[in-house]
């Protein structure tokens, strides 16, 4: 039956005086897509950054059912800053030890220069043991014996620092696990406390930090005795773990960008995205997102991440307007062009989304929306630019991004949840059934309406909900009885 639906494409029979209809679709598949997320890093953004980095499941849940090999890399809005103008960011991190008057006595900021290979330690230099020497990669040996706890063995290339100096704080950040090998981050993650002095120190109320999401408090009775080593770990069972922070505090890997492959992509995103509020108030996405993805960082230090087969998606969240000095068609023919003249009549090959202020205000300089964390202006060039390549804009105002999340994802995986029909139905005699081949053997069952699906008859379309879409090439069998008159 469904083979010879799919050779005639549609069929009709005469059934007395009204026809009958079978519309036969086919589940899309989209089998590489990349996605360069945009984060509006300046100081009114880090409420939204925690409700984008809690949603990551529902963003990826379409791309794992529609099997889609995908890649996510993420920029922020700030190109003032050198480290950051176009540069993916995965991979950099933030180790801050503050005291329980919230003031940092250590921290150590490591990069992807650092070249941290998995199952890598870094171990400060017993030379270096100061809270003023330990940022620079110089200063750590890199090697995949660790010791936790113990004495840092010391490396050459470190030799000649001034020794351990208490001046400037009692407790250092002496050694790291930011990325294990063998077992998941949150078996094997752990930070090395070692106090210099000859006096026991307190914790109580200290915190581990990083400018993201993480923080992490000692307990009251923490306390790092004269001249010790304390090894700080995600859980007990790390060798010489004395805290466990379970998913307060965690390390991010050097992963430039998180793909379909990578391990533990849900924690890492939420790290990735949570890039603090320190960014320029001159937010210019549009051209964060052209020199992330071409040259010089296409090829240089992003490179790997624009592929040629695969599908280009731009997101951006941001409660600014984009202040990018060119065009909004400048952009779009700078990210059209990674994809060639295709991209140009698919919008599946190229397309930009926006969880921005998306409605335009009654008056000009009004704000678009507001919230309880505050108000949006309206992205007017990123709605453009929405608009422009069939995209999804909706309202960063909203209190829950779940919706906006999903209705992204499932856009981007290439699924389809509402398939038109060829006819207008009499609405009693809709009858759904789902198929994972061509042949009648196939069936995988007959849905029931309004459970598993439902009808529009404004779009004449039946709908699935979020978690009613069927799976990657699913064939959708949709039978019916025509209106008259239609």
């Amino acid at each position: 039956m469904i083979t010879t639906l799919l050779l005639l494409a549609a069929c009709q029979d005469q059934n007395f005086s009204q026809l009958t209809q079978e519309d036969v679709f086919q589940q899309q598949r989209i089998q590489t897509v990349d996605v360069l997320l945009v984060v509006d890093n300046s100081c009114s953004m880090i409420e939204e950054q925690r409700k984008l980095a809690a949603n990551f499941d529902a963003f990826i849940q379409f791309f794992d059912e529609a099997a889609v090999d995908w890649q996510i890399g993420v920029v922020t809005t700030d190109v003032e800053d050198a480290a950051q103008r176009g540069h993916l960011i995965g991979g950099d991190d933030e180790i801050v030890l503050s005291n329980a008057e919230g003031r940092a006595v250590d921290s150590v900021a490591y990069s992807r220069t650092w070249n941290i290979a998995p199952g890598m330690v870094l171990s400060l230099d017993p030379s270096r043991f100061s809270t003023i020497s330990n940022d620079s990669r110089s200063a750590w040996c890199g090697d995949t014996a660790s010791t936790p706890g113990d004495a840092n063995p010391g490396c050459a290339s470190a030799a000649g620092g001034p020794g351990a100096d208490v001046r400037r704080g009692a407790v250092v950040i002496t050694e790291f696990l930011a990325d294990p090998s063998g077992v998941a981050d949150e078996a094997g993650e752990w930070v090395e406390l070692t106090n210099i002095s000859d006096a026991e120190v307190s914790l109580a109320g200290w915190t581990l930090s990083d400018r993201g999401r993480n923080l992490w408090s000692f307990p009251v009775d923490a306390v790092l005795p004269a001249g010790a080593s304390r090894v700080v770990a995600r859980t007990m069972d790390v060798s010489g773990a004395a805290w466990a922070t379970g998913t307060d505090f965690t390390l991010n890997n050097g992963d430039l960008f998180l793909t379909s492959q990578t391990e533990g992509a849900s924690e890492i995103f939420a790290e990735i995205v949570a890039q603090g509020t320190t960014g320029s108030g001159l937010e210019q996405g549009l051209e964060a997102a052209r020199l992330a993805v071409t040259e010089p960082l296409l090829s240089g230090d992003n490179a790997g991440f624009v592929r040629p087969d695969a599908n280009f998606s731009v997101l951006v969240v941001s409660d600014e307007e984009d202040s990018s000095p060119d065009p909004v068609s400048a952009y779009l023919r700078a990210f059209a062009d990674l994809k060639g003249e295709d991209a140009y009549r698919d919008r599946s090959r190229m397309n930009v989304s926006a969880v921005v202020g998306d409605d335009a205000p009654e008056f000009e300089g009004e704000a678009s929306c507001a919230s309880e964390n505050g108000v949006a202006d309206f992205g007017r060039r990123y709605v453009a630019a929405v608009d422009a390549t069939g995209g999804l804009h909706d309202s960063i105002c909203a209190d829950d991004f779940s919706p906006i999340v999903n209705d992204l994802g499932l856009t981007l995986s290439g699924l389809q949840a509402e398939f038109e029909l060829s006819r207008f139905p009499v609405l009693s005699s809709i009858e759904v059934s789902l198929y994972a081949d061509e042949s009648d053997e196939s069936l995988i069952r007959v849905l029931t309406p309004d459970v598993d699906y439902t009808y529009v008859e404004e779009r004449n379309v039946i709908r699935f909900e979020y978690e009613q879409v069927p799976d990657s090439e699913t064939y959708v069998l949709v039978e019916y009885k025509i209106r008259s008159g239609s």
